[in-house]
């Protein structure tokens, strides 16, 4: 775990991201939570653009620490969801305004580079089938539910994982087919999960951060510094995924890197640089985040719960940003 939950409200600007948007990431379905105040177009379009950046920057972190990663997988890149997954409010404009259709899998994300974007696909397109196999559309409920989409995924992930697969999808109306070739990447999700705490963990199958999290971090850069640190908890292996090969995931060795002094936040911290380093991301903004933090959340200024205080660990991550430096400058490969 990366952060505490702030006792005090998220900042205006937040607001709409920390208590009126809900997940649509894999995992939970998209209920409503009630909140009044903007129109419920309003809250799918900031909703889904909160959920498309938190994609991209998982994107890229992903694919560049593959080789790290002890859970691989062979990726697209994309973010799907389903009109399924959204609430009865939503789901109307969310068809509107994806073309959605009950459990198939629609393009929410499709980040630049990814196997995806290269083979031609692009958000708003609709997934039909996978090498010839149609995927199942599943019937009309009211409720918000996930396992129908989620059952197409595990489709097109066991399929992926043999190789390129011919994906047959719908934009504005034509049916068209493209080939996806995977690239390799960590097997692990990022889920985007509704609540005004600040805070990202890591469970050993997935990455979560909050919506105030995410909508706290100001940049890319910002937001690769906690996924990063989130991804290192799997690295570091502080977590097991035992069932990982069921899901078109594979394990593999990779360097031991849990004996590094310092406890697992400090190790994450530490690693999680790196790794966002690896995949390009500015992260010599990493020490003034955390000064920023903070200075907005009391909880953080203070060691607490194996979690060291938030200016401990701008000053960790000043020696560690000297470290990725220095590599850099000696051509030296950037390996925690």
């Amino acid at each position: 775990m990366l952060l505490r939950p702030s006792p005090t409200s998220v900042p205006a600007v937040l607001a709409l991201a920390a208590t009126v948007l809900v997940s649509c990431g894999p995992g939970a379905p998209t209920t409503d939570p009630g909140v009044v105040g903007a129109p419920a177009e309003q809250r799918l379009i900031a909703l889904t653009d909160l959920d498309q950046r938190v994609a991209r920057v998982g994107y890229r972190l992903s694919v560049a620490n593959a080789a790290l990663c002890p859970a691989v997988r062979n990726s697209a890149g994309w973010l799907l969801h389903a009109a399924s997954q959204y609430s009865s409010e939503l789901r109307p404009h969310a068809v509107a305004r994806f073309g959605l259709d009950g459990d198939l899998p629609g393009l929410l994300a499709a980040p630049e580079g990814s196997a995806a974007a290269r083979a031609g696909l692009r958000r708003g397109d609709l997934i039909l089938a996978v090498d010839g196999v149609a995927l199942v559309r599943g019937v009309d409920r009211r409720a918000a539910v996930f396992e129908g989409l989620e059952a197409n995924i595990n489709r097109l992930d066991q399929a992926l994982a043999r190789g390129p697969v011919g994906i047959s999808y719908r934009r504005d109306g034509n049916d068209h087919t493209a080939s996806v070739a995977p690239q390799r990447a960590c097997g692990y999700d990022v889920q985007l999960d509704p609540s005004d705490d600040l805070n990202a963990k890591a469970n050993g199958e997935r990455l979560f951060i909050t919506t105030a999290m995410a909508g706290f971090a100001a940049t890319d850069d910002e937001l690769a510094i906690i996924l990063g640190h989130e991804l290192a908890h799997h690295v570091l292996e502080h977590h097991a995924w035992h069932d990982a090969e069921t899901r078109g995931r594979q394990t593999q060795t990779v360097p031991a890197l849990s004996d590094a002094p310092g406890g697992p936040e400090r190790q994450a911290d530490r690693v999680g640089l790196y790794l966002a380093a690896r995949a390009g991301f500015d992260t010599a903004i990493a020490p003034a985040f955390w000064r920023r933090f903070g200075a907005y959340n009391w909880r953080v200024r203070y060691p607490q719960w194996g979690h060291p205080s938030a200016e401990a660990r701008a000053r960790a991550l000043e020696t560690a940003q000297a470290e990725i430096t220095a590599l850099r400058d000696a051509g030296e490969p950037l390996v925690p």
